[in-house]
């Protein structure tokens, strides 16, 4: 369902599991998720609210009143959606793609919540003599009436390539951190009468080693090798694994290997991890391990901001860079980030050699920007913060990722990202280089220079 949140929707959702937990209330209300939406004081939501002379502190206060009949005594660490939210989060998708909008953003979801008819705020208002009905009249009006183009990518028109599956994938899986999770869930074959590894013995060997954190994170949602396997005996088909055809590994099982693997190049590990996995799984929600956690009531969001917290600790020059990329796409009203965001993100790092070699070069960041925003533009209208990357950012990630294992390198650095821009010469992060009168051997110079230096 979340997957067609953008990202300040998702916010939203998050602040307001946080909102839940301050209160002391077991589950997520719509209440909550009206606080979160008008904690944002420059929305369009709240804009429009005070032109029609509703207070927002006011508001908020009623709705805190309302929530405060809901806590528990006992202390709140965890909690989970009620079924009124549920309720609003599917009619949200209806009202995004009521309005044309192929991504539910803050607006929708406040339009659902509003017009909600078991919303006791709803009481509140009318006793105020606000005219509920008027207003969503008006909402629908205006937030239909934001419609914006998309800006399309020049790097988004390219194939990307992807890695060779009968080829490369048990290579890749025998050589990373999770090798004895794939072990053990080979060995299962033998006693399930499969011959296809699926998603859920993989599920099921990581959930053997009590060892690891991940393991440990999923047992505080309720998710043991014990539950895990009692559910699994209620499955008496494998139907939910399969697509249309039988590989090494079920498709859905393989597509979750390959979600892991994109995650483990954004992030900028060098070896997939059971985090990963775990991620990928969240990742493609199909298949019997994640049916299984759905039968399990695990929140999705909640799991995988959990899982994520240990792969963000570790301060990895790559995922600092993709993260200002993600940064300077927002900035420009742009949702792809390409190569060239990618080459800005080494530049804004500062700190990395290849920054330095930048640097040394001339590129500087107010220069880099301009370039950049002449080569692809800005687009004020696009309001969506679903941010993904393009075709030949896809390839710089996977040939950066490469660099790095040819060198035994247990994580992705931004030289490896300067020398996989370097080795695509069509793309926009080269053309904006040229543009600033620098050259391709220069920069391979001046990386090879510095890291040779520093290997002294």
């Amino acid at each position: 369902m979340f997957e067609k949140f953008t990202e300040k929707a998702i916010e939203i959702v998050k602040s307001a599991q946080k909102y839940a937990i301050e209160y002391n209330h077991e589950k997520i209300y719509p209440e909550h998720l009206l606080i979160a939406i008008l904690n944002d004081s420059n929305s369009l939501i709240v804009k429009t609210l005070l032109i029609h002379k509703i207070e927002i502190d006011g508001l908020k206060k009623e709705i805190e009143e309302l929530l405060n009949t809901r806590a528990v005594i006992k202390p709140v660490e965890t909690v989970c959606f009620s079924d009124s939210s549920k309720d609003i989060f599917i009619r949200t998708l209806d009202i995004a793609k009521l309005l044309g909008s192929s991504y539910v953003k803050a607006e929708h979801l406040f339009l659902a919540i509003w017009d909600y008819p078991k919303l006791e705020l709803t009481k509140v208002l009318k006793e105020k003599n606000i005219d509920v009905d008027k207003l969503k009249t008006m909402f629908y009006s205006i937030f239909s009436a934001t419609k914006s183009k998309r800006l399309k990518h020049p790097e988004n028109i390219e194939k990307r390539r992807r890695i060779d599956r009968n080829e490369s994938i048990t290579e890749l899986i025998e050589k990373s951190d999770s090798s004895k999770i794939f072990d053990r869930a080979i060995a299962k074959l033998s006693t399930s009468n499969y011959e296809i590894l699926g998603t859920e013995q993989i599920m099921q060997s990581i959930l053997e080693d009590e060892n690891l954190d991940v393991v440990r994170t999923l047992k505080e949602f309720g998710v043991t090798a014990e539950t895990f396997s009692n559910k699994l005996k209620e499955f008496s088909s494998r139907q939910a694994e399969y697509n249309d055809k039988q590989i090494i590994f079920t498709p859905n099982a393989l597509q979750i290997i390959m979600n892991a693997f994109d995650i483990v190049r954004e992030s900028g590990n060098a070896s997939i991890m059971p985090e990963h996995i775990i991620l990928g799984l969240l990742k493609s929600k199909k298949g019997i391990a994640y049916n299984i956690l759905k039968e399990l009531n695990v929140n999705d969001y909640l799991l995988e901001e959990r899982v994520l917290q240990p792969i963000e600790k570790q301060k990895n020059e790559t995922l600092y860079i993709m993260r200002l990329a993600k940064q300077e796409a927002r900035r420009i009203g742009n949702n792809v980030v390409g190569s060239e965001l990618i080459l800005l993100g080494i530049v804004l790092e500062a700190n990395s050699i290849a920054a330095e070699v930048l640097r040394d070069l001339g590129v500087i960041v107010k220069d880099a920007r301009e370039i950049i925003q002449e080569l692809i533009g800005v687009n004020e209208d696009w309001s969506t913060n679903e941010i993904t990357f393009s075709q030949r950012a896809k390839l710089i990630l996977e040939d950066a990722w490469n660099i790095a294992k040819s060198q035994n390198k247990t994580k992705t650095t931004a030289d490896d990202l300067l020398f996989a821009i370097c080795n695509q010469p069509d793309s926009v992060a080269m053309k904006a280089l040229s543009k600033l009168g620098v050259d391709v051997l220069e920069i391979r110079q001046g990386l090879k220079n510095k890291l040779e230096a520093g290997r002294i």
